[in-house]
């Protein structure tokens, strides 16, 4: 299984051996030296870019740590959230209200954060003549999972200008940030709320169909943050953070990979960082209550 799960990044097999990690990913632990690593990335983007914008991280790694490394997710936010409330991840790069649940409720230990925040950010069609927030009224908006935080931070974006969700608006979530862009560009909503940060980790095709007409820095936040299972020792979570920071400040492949997602860099996070995110952790949980009250009426 080591050597299938190995081969994520080979092309054309990324989708369905990614998918096959997932499935049979194990509770993490503090391995021995010789047995593969594994780290989990929350799937606010699709499996195959994941896999692409962070294979540099992942090569590093394995030269660094002379372990197979091995990237997994999950199928939606809310499946990532019950596997790291299990512990079933050593390692997470998980969004901001994620990241925080998984410090308060099940132990995970802030590793780093970026140095630059996110912020929703409203994109139009390249040729749309929309140049305003209040041009949405009466209008359909894609938003990426309701449990992500962007999603969350769109709806309050709408009210501050005067635009009621579900009233003035109409509000279509989709499973992740690049489908609400795809879903603008098929002309399937008149824009999306996305996180800035990963609209530029998008392929420069999306990009360019695109165009930001409004965002709101007053909510930027962590776009990622990276934390380590309990389960690890302080000495294995300090190494692999040592590692990472190696990566993105002393090699040029490193800085190539944080300038292309956007972070800025990336610093050390402590738990302090994540309180200010608690409210956001709150309205997850009440999202996460209704999408369960839904499936089970």
């Amino acid at each position: 299984m080591t050597t299938t799960r190995n081969c994520l990044l080979r092309p054309g097999l990324v989708l369905l051996l990614l998918s096959i990690a997932v499935a049979h990913a194990e509770p993490g632990s503090d391995r021995q030296s010789d047995e593969p690593l594994e780290l989990a990335v929350a799937p606010f983007l699709p499996a195959a870019i994941l896999v692409q914008n962070y294979q540099p991280l992942r090569s590093f790694l394995e030269r660094q740590l002379n372990v197979p490394v091995l990237f997994v997710t999950a199928p939606d936010y809310k499946t990532f959230y019950e596997r790291t409330q299990r512990h079933e991840y050593p390692i997470i790069i998980t969004v901001a209200n994620a990241a925080y649940l998984a410090s308060a409720e099940a132990g995970y230990v802030p590793m780093l954060r970026p140095v630059i925040g996110t912020c929703p950010a409203i994109v139009v069609a390249k040729n749309s003549s929309l140049t305003r927030t209040q041009d949405l009224r009466g209008k359909t908006v894609a938003l990426p999972d309701p449990l992500s935080i962007i999603a969350m931070q769109g709806a309050l974006m709408l009210h501050e200008y005067g635009l009621v969700p579900g009233k003035d608006v109409h509000l279509e979530y989709l499973s992740n940030h690049s489908a609400a862009v795809n879903h603008v560009i098929s002309g399937d909503a008149v824009a999306a709320i996305v996180s800035d940060r990963a609209l530029l980790q998008m392929p420069a095709a999306t990009q360019a169909n695109v165009r930001v007409i409004q965002d709101w820095e007053k909510a930027s936040a962590p776009g990622v943050v990276y934390l380590a299972s309990p389960a690890l020792s302080p000495q294995r979570v300090a190494q692999l953070t040592q590692a990472i920071l190696k990566f993105t400040r002393d090699t040029r492949e490193g800085r190539e990979f944080i300038n292309k997602l956007g972070y800025g860099g990336l610093v050390p996070a402590t738990r302090q960082d994540l309180v200010p995110l608690g409210i956001y952790g709150e309205m997850f949980k009440r999202a996460l209550v209704k999408s369960n009250e839904k499936r089970n009426p």
